[in-house]
């Protein structure tokens, strides 16, 4: 009678079986086991850095018990940043000499911005108009109240009678077609004279030589 009660038949065998595998799959996922550590069972290299507000804990890792302790606490400084008070300025700046430092201190202008107005200065040779400010992009018009422009510096000039092809087109208001309108003038008839003789390139509008005079030079002997 006793023999019939604890047996089992080959399915009831399987199935517990089974049971018995998850059982200690399970237990042994939640409880793994953890040898005794060896004195050279620190990993030193591997350090996680949990951040504080003022602090940061430096943790290390058991690789063979797969725990991390407190390794050490040290102080975190945080560097205070100030940043310039800026202001309306007493009186306007020439837009032709004012540098980084200057121009950074006025209100809307940070580094950026100012390196975009001395790159656009270079280009030009001097600023002739304060709104040559417009033609720079992303540069808002509110900022064209901080300058103005004086005799002071004067702008450079381009020798159109013998500039390269390369450096007429290194000016923002020329582009390759003008540049090289010019050049096949010169070498086909000789020297610029004045203005009037670019006005009958077609490669020229009249607005394009309202910029461009002030940039140009047709001395003869240069």
């Amino acid at each position: 009678m006793s023999k019939d009660h604890f047996y089992f038949n080959r399915n009831d065998r399987i199935v517990a079986l089974i049971l018995l595998s998850v059982i200690i799959i399970v237990n042994i996922i939640r409880n793994p086991w953890n040898p005794p550590v060896p004195d050279d069972g620190v990993n030193s290299d591997t350090l996680v850095h949990v951040p504080d507000t003022f602090r940061r804990t430096v943790y290390i890792r058991d690789t063979v018990r797969r725990k991390w302790y407190v390794w050490d606490t040290v102080r975190v400084e945080v560097k205070s940043v100030r940043y310039t008070a800026k202001s309306r300025p007493p009186e306007p700046l020439d837009l032709n000499m004012a540098d980084s430092t200057e121009l950074v201190r006025l209100p809307g202008i940070g580094t950026a911005t100012a390196m975009k107005i001395i790159r656009y200065r270079e280009r030009l040779g001097g600023y002739t108009e304060i709104t040559q400010l417009a033609e720079i992009d992303g540069l808002p018009d509110s900022l064209m109240k901080w300058f103005i422009i004086t005799d002071t510096i004067p702008v450079s000039r381009i020798a159109v009678n013998k500039a390269t092809l390369a450096e007429l087109r290194r000016h923002p208001y020329i582009d390759f077609y003008q540049a090289r309108a010019i050049v096949e003038f010169r070498n086909e008839r000789g020297i610029i004279k004045s203005p009037e003789q670019l006005s009958f390139m077609e490669e020229f509008t009249a607005q394009d030589l309202i910029r461009l005079k002030p940039y140009l030079d047709f001395s003869q002997d240069q």
